[in-house]
């Protein structure tokens, strides 16, 4: 495959494996990926992939990694993250789809050496641990999370660099999820399990994602290097707008008329909280970020520093301090914050109300 600058229509050259690991020893079918095709749409950098999968004894689905290689796959360092079709859990079956934007996770990168390959294993351990540049896999343990990419944005004026990608919730931790992991739910408002959990503490949530993180880890889910935790605020205001710079996730919206579709607020929640996922998401696919519950932060709250100090990597907040960040606008906030920079903040453990929730995302260990 050759990426140029004026995109012209090039082959892919792509190699197979079916990765087997210890993970397998009482499985002794191997999936088997063939009818393997990648095209580069003409004058586009998007790339097309099609496969049939095979593997009899795993009706249920087998976990598909997508790796890249810049020098005639002597080394795969190439993250592929910006994917979309069948890739993560796939049934068996025929005529599979992939489509990869190499632009996205490529861009100015132009070589006759590339290569592509699939990796097929029945287990998403055997393959979570696969070194793909700075990441380790772009297989999610569970389909509620959605790879987040590396890269920068303004924050208060700060140019902020988030040089690792992570994965996030998809939705806001839900009530069945905190019931099955904790064994209790401390919400207000009942119901419908897949509410956002709220009146969670900042510790309780931090203990949920511990939690979570330690029969993850032992059930082979998760490397053992890598966590469940809260998110920076530098990363969940990056993930929020989504590689926007306007005031919502989705744009301006002055008449009020639009943030009713992607946010449980004050003028259309009805005082209470809904099913997650039942507004529209951004365009990453995450939902209620900028409605339904406040979400935890990781960090402790305080002044973003400014441009005097140049630009941030990495942010991690202050050092000091006891009070910690919130995010994102609830269903008893006005309009005005919801906004993807609103912020707010909490004592952690007493600053549990029925607005206080929080997400997970899924890092490995810094």
């Amino acid at each position: 495959m050759q990426l140029m600058r004026n995109a012209k229509f090039f082959l892919f050259v792509l190699l197979v494996a079916a990765l087997a690991s210890a993970a397998r020893a009482a499985d002794p079918v191997l999936p088997i990926i063939t009818n393997l095709v990648a095209v580069q749409r003409p004058g586009t950098f998007f790339v097309d992939v099609t496969y049939d999968l095979v593997d009899p004894d795993s009706p249920g689905g087998v976990y598909i990694l997508a790796e890249a290689s810049s020098d005639n796959g002597a080394s795969y360092g190439i993250s592929i993250r910006t994917l979309s079709g069948d890739f993560g859990l796939v049934t068996p079956g025929t005529g599979k789809k992939l489509v990869w934007n190499a632009w996205q996770d490529w861009g100015r990168n132009y070589t006759t050496n590339a290569r592509v390959r699939l990796i097929a294993d029945d287990f998403a351990s055997a393959i979570g641990t696969t070194n793909v540049g700075n990441y380790t896999t772009n297989v999610p343990p569970n389909t509620n999370l959605v790879w987040i990419p590396s890269g920068a944005f303004n924050m208060s004026d700060a140019y902020v660099y988030l040089t690792k990608s992570f994965w996030m919730g998809k939705f806001e931790v839900t009530q069945a999820e905190y019931q099955n992991v904790m064994s209790n739910n401390p919400s207000y408002f009942t119901g419908n399990p897949n509410r956002p959990v709220e009146q969670v503490s900042w510790f309780e949530a931090t203990n949920y994602c511990a939690t979570l993180t330690a029969r993850d880890r032992a059930s082979g889910l998760i490397a053992t290097n890598w966590i469940y935790r809260l998110p920076t605020e530098a990363e969940w205001e990056y993930a929020c707008r989504a590689g926007t710079t306007t005031t919502y996730c989705f744009g301006e919206d002055p008449l009020g008329n639009r943030l009713g579709y992607y946010a449980w607020y004050s003028v259309n929640a009805g005082g209470q909280t809904h099913e997650v996922g039942s507004r529209a998401p951004n365009r990453w696919g995450l939902y209620d970020m900028m409605g339904s519950v406040v979400e935890w932060c990781q960090d402790l709250s305080g002044n973003i520093p400014g441009p005097l100090l140049g630009n941030l990597t990495d942010p991690q907040g202050p050092v000091s301090g006891w009070a910690r960040a919130n995010r994102g606008g609830c269903w008893g906030f006005d309009a005005s914050s919801c906004r993807s920079a609103n912020r707010s903040a909490g004592d952690p453990l007493l600053g549990k109300n029925s607005i206080s929730g929080f997400r997970v995302v899924l890092a490995p260990v810094q």
